[in-house]
């Protein structure tokens, strides 16, 4: 798990990858926010390389709030994109008490079947070359798509109680209405469409992202 920063002033701010990227897919972000706080980005569990069986959604968002807690953080800022907008989602739902903030990028509350299926489809032809560039297993992510598939986080959603913000990029057609699940289910959420971006906003227009996670956590 990866930290920067001063350990004194706001909470810790995690940031959770998407399914089919590494930690490293945060390093725009985090070089633009470095300095403002602690920033974490730890392998999402399940979708490190080395892990040979999915994990649940729950216990995706347990093992990673025990990490946290080995790490001395009582209270974090927690973003998530796609597949890690989801564990933060979880997490934030059976631990209410320690995420502050909540920032979902992308998410869904259940996966449309169609679009699960168009993934997968895309995922089974792409080289595993691509997979190793980005520092993942192909085999492992389309495990992890199971996991995804058996997603339906409906009744989680009332009880997250950190002020949260959900995120959509104007381009990202697949997940509008997922996302407007996820602000329609979460109490008092805003909804925010980034205009030109896609799917994966950490790695296409991260300054825009950092920007509107520095405006919505110092808020």
């Amino acid at each position: 798990m990866a930290g920067t920063g001063p350990g004194a002033g706001p909470p810790p701010l995690v940031l959770l990858h998407a399914l089919g990227q590494a930690p490293m897919a945060w390093e725009d972000v985090v070089v633009r926010l470095y300095g403002s706080r602690r920033l974490l980005t730890p392998w999402v569990p399940g979708l490190r390389p080395t892990e040979r069986q999915p994990v649940p959604m729950a216990d995706a968002a347990a093992r990673l709030d025990q990490e946290l807690m080995l790490e001395g953080m009582q209270q974090v800022d927690l973003c998530g994109v796609s597949f890690g907008a989801m564990v933060a989602a979880r997490l934030a739902a059976d631990f209410p008490g320690r995420v502050r903030r909540l920032v979902l990028v992308g998410g869904q509350v259940r996966p449309p079947r169609a679009v699960m299926r168009l993934q997968a489809a895309v995922l089974r032809m792409m080289p595993r070359s691509r997979f190793v560039d980005a520092g993942v297993s192909k085999e492992q992510v389309l495990r992890s798509q199971e996991v995804v598939r058996a997603l339906d986080l409906t009744d989680a959603l009332p009880r997250i109680s950190a002020r949260t913000l959900v995120v959509v990029g104007g381009k990202d057609l697949a997940n509008q209405a997922g996302a407007r699940a996820l602000a329609g289910g979460i109490p008092d959420a805003r909804l925010r469409v980034l205009e030109g971006a896609g799917h994966l906003v950490n790695t296409e227009t991260p300054e825009e992202l950092a920007a509107l996670l520095r405006d919505f956590l110092d808020d």
